[in-house]
């Protein structure tokens, strides 16, 4: 519960606090940490599971070398980046300390996803605000209401892609009247927003899951090959890499605009990037777009060059190769393979900074299950609760003892 309320006030930063709205996720960041800490939960080992312990690590790897390119390269940091660097330092060690005791379902992604949804839409949807004309020229855009639906932010694709994530996690996890609401919930949203983006990444993780079901009814799988988590996570980079050094202004919704400003700046430091922060300082003096970089690969490359691209695919790979104690791997890697996809064209997670959507890679990194109960961990205590008997249970117990008596009494 306290990390679904730190999703949700995360997403609901911008209402609440405005032009503060960083700082509010600050505290956010501290108050989940302190809660770890306060908890019980101490110990920085990590995962159970050596590959998901990995990916942890991985990540603070990627941060610290990030961090060390862009204080090194060029002036320095620009602007207030090493406060995010922090910010993404602190969440990151509160995300150890939970992985440590906490064993998050796919189902428990779908329900947090469901909750986020909730506080952007339902209060908005007959807002003006949250409404943006159809686009018209080269970047024809609009949804069946006649407009794009925003919520309380700039762009639509924000909106659409937490409800993709949320409605593959339900495709997994849910069923009956749960998957039914959930998948007009999320699909009404998507189609109000007009997200093509999002069109594209569902359809390739259903043609995911579509497979995972197809091998999934025959064996059940703890976890992926090795061989073929590299495969899928080296097919992405490449593809995303190749993208990038080929797009001209146009390519993708002129996402190749920002590619191309992107590879020009660090033309000759394509080993080790130029830092994050000189992106912020190329857009304030108007020689990029505004736009942030519009791919989690070419984040990655231009933020710490071919090694950060290194060591995101190893933790895309420890991610996807995690295990899974339900027997159901293909099935709950699904919303990894999903983030993959979107990677592509868009920042799912920037692992530099904390924003609204750094829930989504946290909580994938905390799952262990599809929908099953089967690694939930003890609770604390002289007792734990899973063992605790419930009413029904001491009753059906206290009458199979009466049984025997009488049964032994008769013989």
């Amino acid at each position: 519960m306290a990390f679904v309320a730190f999703a949700v006030l995360a997403n609901a930063a911008p209402v609440l606090a405005g032009d503060r709205s960083s700082a509010l996720i600050g505290l956010l960041v501290l108050a989940l940490l302190a809660w770890a800490v306060l908890s019980g939960r101490r110990s920085l080992r990590g995962s159970p599971d050596r590959w998901l312990r990995i990916s942890w690590w991985s990540i603070a790897t990627l941060l610290l070398w990030c961090l060390a390119v862009d204080a090194l390269v060029g002036s320095g940091l620009y602007g207030p980046r090493l406060v995010a660097y922090a910010a993404a330092g602190l969440l990151l060690l509160a995300g150890v300390l939970l992985a440590a005791g906490t064993a998050l379902s796919v189902r428990a992604l779908a329900y947090t996803g469901l909750a986020v949804l909730s506080v952007l839409t339902i209060p908005t949807v007959f807002s003006d605000g949250a409404w943006r004309p159809c686009t018209a020229g080269k970047l024809e855009k609009c949804s069946v209401a006649g407009a794009l639906f925003k919520g309380f932010f700039e762009s639509e694709n924000y909106i659409a892609m937490i409800a993709t994530f949320t409605l593959v996690a339900g495709l997994c996890a849910l069923r009956r009247a749960e998957l039914l609401a959930t998948t007009a919930f999320c699909l009404l949203i998507i189609v109000a927003t007009g997200s093509r983006t999002s069109y594209l990444a569902l359809a390739a993780a259903g043609a995911w899951l579509a497979g995972g079901y197809l091998i999934e009814r025959g064996r059940r799988f703890t976890r992926i090959h090795l061989a073929l988590c590299i495969a899928v996570v080296l097919t992405f980079l490449t593809a995303a890499t190749y993208l990038m050094w080929t797009a001209d202004r146009t390519t993708l919704s002129n996402r190749g605009n920002i590619w191309i400003h992107a590879r020009e700046y660090m033309a000759d430091m394509k080993a080790t990037g130029v830092g994050v922060s000189k992106w912020y300082y190329l857009r304030d003096v108007g020689e990029a777009p505004t736009h942030f970089f519009h791919s989690g690969y070419v984040l990655a490359i231009f933020a710490g060059g071919f090694v950060a691209l290194a060591i995101w695919g190893l933790w895309a790979t420890a991610l996807l190769h995690g295990g899974v104690s339900d027997g159901r791997a293909f099935t709950g890697k699904a919303p990894v393979v999903l983030l993959l996809v979107y990677s592509v064209t868009e920042v799912v997670w920037n692992p530099l900074s904390v924003d609204g959507l750094s829930w989504i890679a946290i909580a994938l990194m905390l799952t262990r299950s599809v929908a099953a109960r089967a690694d939930a961990l003890p609770a604390p205590g002289p007792v734990d609760a899973v063992d605790r008997p419930g009413g029904i249970a001491a009753l059906r117990r206290l009458t199979s003892r009466h049984g025997a008596r009488r049964t032994t009494a008769g013989a």
